[in-house]
C-alpha cells in the first residue's frame, strides 16, 4: 500500500506540474496538434515517471560494489503497534478499487448504448464512411469509425458538413486518444486534474475538426450557425466525440485566431527544463523502500576491478581488500544458515515499529582472512534503529569461511541489504 502511495504522489504531481505548464503557456495556441500531442505525452509520462526512482535508486549501490548477497527480510513477531493504520490502508484501497470498478462499468454502459443504437439503426455506407441514422434527439457524434447521426433538424447541405466534421475525428485517430484518457481516467479517477486532462484534450479534438472542417472551403459563419443550431438542448455520449454546447465559444475564438505553430513550439521547448527537473527529482529521491531515513555518511570509495586483482603478481599485501577471489567467503553451513541466523538475532526495533519505519538497509563489511567480521559500515540506512540493529547483528556473525586467492586467506568485501517490513510484503 505504501508503494500504491507513493506511485500516485509522484504520477499526481508530474500531472498537475505538466497541466499548469499547459493551462498558462499552451491552451490559448493555434497549433492545436501540438496541444494534443503535449496533453498525451504528459498523461503517459507522469504515469510512467515513479518507475524512474526504482531504476536509478536501485543502480547507485550495486555500481559501486561488485559483490551483492542476498537480501535478508526481517518481519516483526507481532503486529505493528497501530493496526488502526492498516486498517484505515486496507479501506482506502478498496475505496480505491471500487472507484475503479465503477468507472469501468460507466465505461460498459456508454459503450453497450452506442452498439445497440448502432445495431437498432443500422450502419450504411455513404462517402464511403460508416453512418448510422437515429431517431433519437441526441448530438451528432463519431464513435471509432462510426458516424451517428439525427435524422430530425439538418438539412442535406449540414449533414455533409458535419459528416465533414466527424470524419476529421476518425481520419485524425482522436478516438486513441478517448482510449488513453479513459484508461488513465480508470487508474486515476479520484486525481481532478485527470478530469481537467480529459476536458482540455476534447477540446483539442473540436479544435482539429473546425480546423479541418473550415479547411476544406467551407463557410465560417454559416458553420458557426450551424455549431450553434447543434449544441443546444441535445443530450451527449462521454465516450464519443460530439458538438459540445460549453466549447462553443471557445471553438469560435480559436476559428477567428491567427495560427501561431511557431509561437507554439517554442513555448513546447520551455517544458523541457520542466521535464527534466521531475526526472531528476523522482530519479534521485530515495527508493520507496528507504525514504523513511537516509545515512549522512558517504559510501567508501569503490575497490580496484577484479580484473586488476586477478592479473596481479602473487604478492599480496596485508591489508588489500578484494571483492572477486578465486574462493568466495562463505558462511558456515551455507545460504540457508544464513538467513536463520539473521531471523533469530534480528530484532525489529521498537521505534521502528511505532513510527511505522520500514525499507532497506545497505551494509558493506568485511570478511578478514581468518573469517571474523570486520569494516562494518552503513552505506544507506532508515533510522529507527535499523542501522544499528543491522551493525549490530553482522558484528557479531560467527566467523565464516575466509576467501581465498591463488591458495591464500585474503580479505574480502560484501555488500548486504537488510530489509525492515512491517506487514511481510515484499
Amino acid at each position: 500500500m505504501k508503494e500504491l502511495s507513493e506511485y500516485f504522489i509522484q504520477s499526481g504531481v508530474s500531472m498537475i506540474i505538466l497541466y499548469g505548464f499547459y493551462w498558462l503557456l499552451l491552451r490559448k495556441e493555434t497549433c492545436f496538434s501540438c496541444n494534443r500531442t503535449f496533453l498525451l505525452f504528459a498523461l503517459i509520462f507522469s504515469a510512467l515517471i515513479p518507475f524512474t526512482s526504482h531504476l536509478f535508486s536501485n543502480n547507485i549501490i550495486s555500481s559501486q560494489y561488485y559483490t551483492m548477497l542476498e537480501p535478508i527480510i526481517i518481519i516483526p513477531d507481532i503486529p505493528a503497534a497501530s493496526s488502526t493504520s492498516f486498517g484505515l490502508a486496507t479501506v482506502l484501497l478498496w475505496v480505491y478499487i471500487s472507484g475503479a470498478i465503477i468507472n469501468i462499468v460507466r465505461i460498459m454502459i456508454q459503450v453497450s448504448r452506442i452498439l445497440f443504437l448502432a445495431q437498432k439503426s443500422g450502419i450504411h455506407r455513404q462517402g464511403g464512411m460508416n453512418v448510422v441514422y437515429t431517431d433519437k434527439n441526441v448530438a451528432n457524434f463519431s464513435f471509432f469509425n462510426i458516424i451517428f447521426l439525427s435524422k430530425s433538424g439538418s438539412n442535406k447541405e449540414n449533414i455533409e458538413r458535419i459528416i465533414t466534421h466527424e470524419n476529421a475525428h476518425i481520419r485524425q485517430k482522436h478516438y486513441i486518444d478517448l482510449i488513453i484518457i479513459e484508461l488513465m481516467t480508470t487508474i486515476f479517477w479520484f486525481n481532478p486534474v485527470i478530469w481537467f486532462y480529459r476536458r482540455s484534450l476534447v477540446a483539442v479534438h473540436e479544435y482539429l475538426a473546425d480546423e479541418y472542417v473550415l479547411s476544406q472551403g467551407v463557410e465560417k459563419i454559416s458553420y458557426q450557425k450551424l455549431l450553434v443550431t447543434q449544441s443546444f438542448g441535445l443530450p451527449v455520449f462521454a465516450l464519443t466525440n460530439n458538438f459540445n454546447q460549453s466549447l462553443i465559444k471557445r471553438r469560435f475564438i480559436m476559428m477567428s485566431k491567427t495560427k501561431s505553430k511557431f509561437k507554439t513550439l517554442f513555448r513546447l521547448l520551455l517544458v523541457l527544463p520542466v521535464i527534466f527537473i521531475i526526472i531528476f527529482t523522482v530519479s534521485c529521491s530515495d527508493n520507496p523502500e528507504t525514504s523513511s531515513a537516509v545515512s549522512s555518511e558517504e559510501p567508501p570509495p569503490p575497490p580496484p576491478p577484479p580484473s586488476d586483482n586477478l592479473q596481479k603478481s602473487d604478492t599480496i599485501t596485508k591489508d588489500e581488500v578484494f571483492v572477486v577471489v578465486e574462493d568466495m567467503p562463505s558462511f558456515p553451513g551455507g545460504e540457508k544458515a544464513r538467513n536463520n541466523y539473521f531471523a533469530k538475532n534480528v530484532k525489529y526495533p521498537e521505534v521502528a515499529r511505532k513510527e511505522g519505519i520500514e525499507g532497506r538497509v545497505f551494509v558493506t563489511f568485511v570478511v578478514d582472512k581468518d573469517g571474523s567480521i570486520a569494516d562494518v559500515k552503513i552505506l544507506r540506512g532508515i533510522g529507527g534503529g535499523c542501522d544499528e540493529e543491522a551493525i549490530r547483528v553482522i558484528e557479531n556473525m560467527p566467523k565464516w569461511i575466509p576467501g581465498k586467492q591463488r591458495g591464500k586467506d585474503v580479505r574480502v568485501q560484501f555488500n548486504m541489504p537488510i530489509v525492515f517490513k512491517l506487514n511481510g510484503a515484499y
